[in-house]
């Protein structure tokens, strides 16, 4: 058994074809089939079932993908930690980051994390989970920062903050006893809408009108601006209520946004990405314990 093997049958396995996989490797179809057919004698088991528009993995096949993964992990680390020069750290590093952790979070260590590490290359893109989810698959970022975990087996995902939610209001807004209240909303698409959802269904909260607005920066703007509210995770509101521009007061019953690390199972993280992510990590802990200070000096 070989990293070739391996290769060709998670492409036949993620694919669901060994057409398909073919196609994606950029070899010939026969040559994936032999492949897999002498890894199923080898193993003496098979991987998958043939049906006409494709194929499918046996439980044998499932358990046989997750070593897979683990091993070309492996590998790819172990190719990564000796390329390069030991002594520094550098090289291209795609990110991809939810909206709230792109504005509330990146801007505070970007320039020292650039300053330590001259040698990386850094690309950042912003988009909502869905589409960041799609990119990490694709290849397009090494890994990304979402608000809704996938549920895929070819991504690792691990949960690496969670913040309370909000809600947010122009400073000085004092919402009528009883009087229902206008809110603004992201779209479907952002990980934040079914998390708001739930709790404007659980604490009853009284709507007069919603409007939709996929953009953190336009949602904060035009309610700090009117007397229309929203709901935010409190790094995406951290520089406005510094400045003194917004009200906040807190969700009841709490509510916390969960953020998710997800990257490609079968790839390691390079020392780079590893050190990024251990700057989105801590910069997650600097605001959930500034915001702990902050509400427990208003109980004062």
């Amino acid at each position: 058994m070989d990293i070739r093997q391996m290769t060709a049958f998670i492409a036949v396995y993620e694919s669901g074809s060994i057409n398909r996989a073919a196609q994606r490797l950029g070899i010939a179809q026969p040559s994936v089939s032999g492949v897999i057919r002498n890894l199923e004698a080898e193993l003496a088991t098979a991987l998958f079932e043939r049906q006409a528009r494709g194929t499918k993995p046996t439980p044998a096949g499932d358990v046989f993908y997750r070593h897979c993964q683990r091993v070309l992990a492996e590998v790819d680390a172990a190719r990564k930690a000796v390329t390069g020069s030991p002594d520094r750290i550098g090289g291209p590093v795609n990110v991809g980051l939810a909206p709230t952790a792109a504005k509330g979070l990146m801007p505070s260590f970007l320039g020292s994390y650039l300053e330590e590490h001259p040698d990386v290359e850094l690309q950042i893109a912003e988009a909502f989970s869905g589409p960041l989810t799609e990119w990490t698959l694709s290849g397009q970022v090494d890994f990304a920062v979402v608000a809704v975990p996938p549920v895929d087996r070819r991504l690792v995902t691990r949960r690496i903050a969670s913040e309370p939610i909000v809600l947010v209001s122009a400073l000085g807004h004092v919402q009528p006893a009883g009087e229902p209240y206008k809110i603004v909303l992201p779209s479907p698409r952002n990980g934040l809408r079914s998390v708001i959802d739930g709790y404007i269904h659980q604490a009853r909260l009284p709507v007069a009108r919603t409007v939709e607005l996929d953009s953190l920066h336009g949602m904060i703007e035009f309610v700090r601006r009117s007397d229309w509210v929203t709901l935010l995770s409190v790094t995406g509101i951290v520089n406005e209520l510094e400045r003194g521009e917004i009200s906040v007061r807190m969700t009841d019953p709490p509510v916390e946004l969960g953020y998710y690390l997800i990257y490609p199972a079968r790839r390691a993280l390079s020392v780079a990405a590893t050190r990024f992510v251990e700057r989105l990590e801590a910069g997650f802990a600097a605001s959930r314990e500034d915001w702990m200070r902050r509400v427990a000096a208003q109980a004062l």
